[in-house]
């Protein structure tokens, strides 16, 4: 099997408009579970899309990138983040959400983030307080503790 070419067709039927696009999302994804592969996560996230017509389809993808080893996933699914803006805002703010949600996790993305390159930093650091602007009760403190170790 052809990594590349199953994640294409996760891409192809990633706004899951038709029966036939929502079973050729689920059994693709199903076929890619058996591989770990870290450069998939950069590839997967860029079949994420705000405008698909079911989210909860779309959370079987961010259960699957987030099975990766933890320090894997929080290395790669950052440097996808630049790249998702212009698409899928929305996904890379639920992603970043579920990490905030996690101190084992927002400890080890902090420094990860620390290291990578300003671009991805920035685009990170813009995310993070918009979801602070979004929600501060919830999120600003989180969302801060990380904003200021960069």
């Amino acid at each position: 099997m052809d990594i590349r070419t199953e994640i294409q067709k996760l891409y192809n039927c990633r706004l899951l408009k038709t029966e036939e696009d929502f079973e050729q999302f689920e059994n693709t994804l199903e076929r890619l579970a058996d591989y770990n592969d870290e450069s998939m996560i950069r590839e997967l996230c860029t079949v994420f899309d705000d405008n698909t017509e079911d989210e909860e389809v779309m959370f079987g993808l961010i259960h699957f990138i987030e099975s990766f080893e933890k320090e894997i996933y929080l290395t790669e699914m950052p440097k996808a983040l630049p790249n998702m803006i212009e698409n899928a805002k929305e996904w890379a703010m639920i992603l970043n959400k579920r990490i905030l949600n996690h101190e084992l996790y927002r400890k080890e993305y902090m420094k990860i983030l620390s290291s990578m390159d300003e671009p991805i930093k920035l685009t990170v650091v813009n995310l993070l307080m918009e979801i602070a602007a979004d929600d501060s009760e919830r999120f600003k403190a989180p969302a801060n503790e990380i904003i200021q170790h960069l």
